[in-house]
């Protein structure tokens, strides 16, 4: 609880609507992936936090709020899927997309880069979250 709460204090000095957010993790893998996470928040501030195999530690920037409001919306509409465990290979990278609307969440699901269930949306809401987050400009690319 007590994460949650200096979390949010420390997201309410860039942002207006803490508790209404679009977040991707994305999640390590047996190689070099990139571990960090976009958190873009619905009055269009980005907080990239940068964990292993990328610049680290927290950076901020702005995108338009429509943007994020799309996002939000595309991430809510992936539909449910299910995978027979022995399928998905763990070695692959990961992202955890969650959608949170005042505070609560709406959608959450885990995506793996192994998994062979998964729907054909989830890699292509990945690589818009990234482009739209400006994630190119976080790596220093």
């Amino acid at each position: 609880m007590r994460v949650v709460l200096l979390f949010a204090l420390v997201a309410c000095v860039h942002t207006k609507t803490p508790e209404t957010f679009v977040r991707m993790e994305r999640t390590g893998c047996y190689g070099p992936c990139l571990v960090y996470t976009l958190t873009l928040y619905a009055d269009g501030a980005v907080r990239y936090h940068g964990k292993f195999n990328v610049p680290t530690g927290t950076k901020w920037r702005t995108i338009a709020p429509a943007q994020v409001a799309h996002l939000m919306d595309e991430a809510e509409r992936v539909p449910e899927w299910r995978c027979d465990p022995k399928l998905v290979k763990p070695e692959q990278p990961g992202a955890i997309i969650t959608v949170s609307r005042d505070g609560k969440v709406t959608r959450r699901f885990e995506h793996n880069s192994g998994d062979p269930c998964a729907p054909d949306v989830s890699p292509e809401l990945e690589s818009d979250i990234d482009v739209d987050a400006g994630l190119t400009s976080f790596l220093g690319k």
